[in-house]
């Protein structure tokens, strides 16, 4: 026999064998890699045994049976599966609600007219309230809007938007992808018969035809009508608006953080700001128009300031020019009465709306002249009042609606209409710097809340909430409600002091140390050491003395005139009557020109880390922050009394103002201390502490009062940042805390806050 074929023969038995073996071995579990392999190269080679091909025949039915069997007991699973759902939810039927998505909602503003001022106060300082509010929000000019950027928004406000094919495509995709649109315009531009020269004197000025302004109008009412709800800057717009949309939204016009440092940095250049001058040579009186728009509305004024620079040569005359061809914005050959006194008229150019501040910063007095009896200018804004006391600067205003409900007429301005008039009120701010000054420092105090970002960003997460379901539209109702009927609030009362000395290193501090004192002398340098100690490098301090008799005055002078390196801005301030504890902390937050004030009574005493620890505590919307207060005496650490209720480790100091901010809290009485850091904007947003030296002592529990109702946050920082004295001579046992007193003052706080429900009002003295 063939020796190969033997060994062929041989290797082919063994071969089977192996195969065989391996099975019957796996006959029960075989997979399917397993079957896949017996089909490898060497087994189609190699077997031929009839045997094992049954065998394996066997086994894949086998293994066709089993997965038939897995997938039908997989099929019998989902089925019961389903069966149990449905019978769950007929049994249960369970309410199915929408749930409120994970992305903050989006706002999108759109410019239809970029590069202008507009844009800045319509989009760009809207878009900052969007996002103070919790919301994302972005800016764009409507030629360059695309389908990316309506599907990235869930609003979009359109302002000054002419309707056109490319608009048309906005509305139609917003609508395709259910984006709520807002028409947003600052003036009557939707209103086409309104298109007529002696309607809109600005046609005629800039060389335009009421046809073309009749058509621009018209494609914006087109806009409009395409939108679900419109947003103004006025209540005489709205008016007009509900014509076309039953929902408008009063967002006015506001100033943002670099306005108001720019306008109060540049005041300061000056001299103290709320102070009169010392001597002023020159007395400027601005008109601080943009367009060459209002020539009748400078006529209403001309020929008295005409009057005015002929009768004091002092007094100038601020117009604005072209930078580039020194092109006056008004037209001043309309004006033939000004050929006279051209010499008094200073010519300055015109700036970006950012470095605008600096210009009103120069203003002593800013006019506002405007045809009231016009139905175009009587819908107006009130931004150039906002400007001008953000600035220092007395205005004088027509009488147009929005004026009239914003000014108060000889405490915050001055209203002129007719000639006589405004010569008259232009001879009183000449001849009166006083009133001048006191004039402009209420102005200030009245539009730093209501025209500012703060409460900007309130209104918008309300139109924002009231666009969003029907429910949260009945919540934002009810607080745009609350808030129409809430009477306005009286101006802080700043009681007349005199400035005893001032030093100003003209840098931006966030935060300033008010101490108020009478008669402490024998503690006031430890209150002064320990700010002096702050860890917050660049930092205020005012020391309002209260008509104290122990020469503690002469002292803090003589402290601050040593220690003019270590403070960017050292006041001290005396006040001309004795003004009780309100009327002082008021001097004190007038001259205070940081957004935060840290309030410190003389005997007390902060610890190092404080004003920066509780600064870094606020954010945009807080009203103050406060922190835990330990007590001390003259042997060191008051020690708490024990209380069964609350038991706690003996020796354990007293602390005060150690619970976590809860304006409900405040229904049983105070619970935080005056040691507290303020912002300036809630502070004259309420009319600051009241003045009653009757019912002095509860000025902070009222102010906390205040804020609660305004809806103003409060924060808790539970940090030891410091100490309060306890002592025989204190305030609170000589005043506040005697049965007499605490009768009247308690009756005073609960008249002006009539959901107090005080848990104790009897006196306690504090030893």
């Amino acid at each position: 026999m063939n020796p190969e074929l033997n060994r062929r023969n041989e290797e082919n038995k063994s071969n089977d064998a192996f195969l065989a073996k391996n099975i019957q071995k796996n006959h029960k579990k075989i997979t399917d890699n397993d079957f896949i392999e017996l089909k490898s190269s060497l087994f189609l080679e190699k077997i031929n045994n009839k045997k094992l091909q049954d065998d394996i025949k066997l086994l894949k039915e086998k293994i066709l049976q089993h997965e038939n069997a897995l997938e039908k007991a997989k099929t019998e699973n989902q089925n019961q599966q389903k069966f149990s759902f449905l019978q769950y939810k007929k049994i249960n039927k369970p309410e199915i609600k929408t749930t409120i998505k994970d992305k903050k909602t989006r706002i999108l503003f759109i410019s239809g007219e970029p590069n202008t001022p507009g844009t800045e106060y319509r989009c760009s300082r809207n878009a900052q309230a969007c996002i103070d509010a919790g919301y994302e929000a972005r800016v764009l000019p409507c030629a360059s809007i695309s389908y990316e950027d309506i599907q990235w928004a869930d609003i979009a406000f359109l302002w000054r938007v002419e309707f056109s094919g490319h608009v048309s495509t906005i509305l139609d995709l917003s609508n395709k992808e259910n984006v709520i649109t807002v028409f947003d315009t600052d003036d009557i531009v939707f209103v086409p018969h309104y298109a007529r020269i002696n309607i809109i004197d600005g046609i005629r000025s800039i060389g335009a035809t009421e046809e073309k302004i009749e058509r621009t109008f018209s494609e914006m009412r087109r806009t409009l009508a395409r939108c679900s709800y419109g947003s103004v800057t006025t209540q005489e717009l709205a008016t007009e608006m509900h014509a076309l949309r039953p929902c408008v939204h009063l967002l006015p016009n506001v100033y943002n953080h670099e306005t108001l440092e720019r306008s109060r940095s540049h005041l300061r250049l000056r001299g103290e700001p709320s102070r009169p001058p010392s001597h002023l040579d020159i007395i400027r009186i601005g008109y601080a128009t943009g367009s060459r728009t209002h020539q009748r509305d400078f006529a209403r004024a001309s020929k008295a300031i005409a009057d005015i620079l002929s009768l004091y040569p002092n007094v100038r005359l601020v117009l604005f020019q072209e930078k580039d061809n020194k092109k006056p914005v008004l037209l001043i050959e309309e004006f033939p009465e000004l050929a006279p006194v051209a010499n008094q008229i200073e010519w300055r150019d015109m700036t970006t709306l950012s470095r605008l501040a600096d210009e009103f910063a120069r203003f002593d007095i800013s006019i506002a002249p405007l045809e009231s009896d016009n139905v175009f200018c009587n819908a107006k804004s009130e931004v150039k009042f906002l400007e001008a006391s953000l600035a220092g600067a007395a205005s004088i205003v027509a009488r147009t609606g929005p004026f009239l409900r914003l000014v108060r007429d000889g405490e915050t301005g001055l209203f002129a209409d007719s000639i006589a008039e405004w010569r008259e009120a232009l001879i009183t701010l000449i001849e009166n710097p006083t009133k001048r000054v006191q004039l402009a420092r209420n102005a200030y105090h009245d539009v730093l809340y209501h025209f500012g970002p703060v409460a900007q960003a309130r209104r918008m997460k309300r139109a924002i909430l009231s666009m969003e379901s029907e429910s949260t539209a009945a919540l934002a109702g009810e607080l745009h409600f609350a808030e129409a009927r809430r009477n306005r609030p009286e101006l802080p009362v700043i009681p007349e002091s005199e400035t005893l000395f001032y030093n100003d290193c003209f840098g931006d501090a966030r935060v300033t140390v008010v101490i108020t004192s009478y008669n402490y002398s024998d503690y006031l340098l430890d209150a002064l050491t320990s700010v002096e100690q702050q860890t917050e490098e660049l930092l205020d301090l005012i020391v309002v003395d209260d008509g104290s008799s122990d020469g503690s005055p002469d002292m803090i002078r003589l402290w601050m005139e040593r220690k003019t390196e270590r403070f960017n801005r050292l006041v001290l301030r005396r006040s001309c009557h004795n003004a009780g504890l309100g009327g002082a902390r008021n001097i004190g937050m007038d001259a205070a020109e940081t957004p935060y004030i840290l309030h410190l009574d003389a005997d007390n005493r902060l610890r190092p880390n404080a004003c920066s620890t509780l600064a870094h505590a606020m954010e945009h919307d807080t009203a103050f922050s406060y922190p835990t207060i330990e007590c001390f005496n003259e042997n060191g650490p008051v020690i708490a009394e024990y209380d069964p209720d609350f038991p706690q480790p003996p020796g354990t100091p007293l602390f005060l103002s150690n619970l976590t901010y809860n304006p409900f809290a405040l229904i049983s009485g105070n619970q935080i201390d005056a040691m507290a850091l303020v912002s300036k904007w809630a502070w004259a947003a309420v009319g600051g502490y009241y003045v009653s030296r009757e019912a002095m002592g509860w000025e902070d529990f009222d102010l906390w009062c205040s804020f609660a109702e305004y809806g103003f946050a409060g924060k808790h920082v539970p940090e030891v940042l410091a100490d309060y004295r306890h002592h025989a001579g204190a305030m609170t046992n000589t005043s506040t805390e005697v049965t007499e007193r605490k009768t009247t003052i308690v009756n005073f706080v609960q008249e002006r806050h009539p959901w107090i429900r005080l848990s104790v009002s009897n006196a306690k003295q504090r030893t």
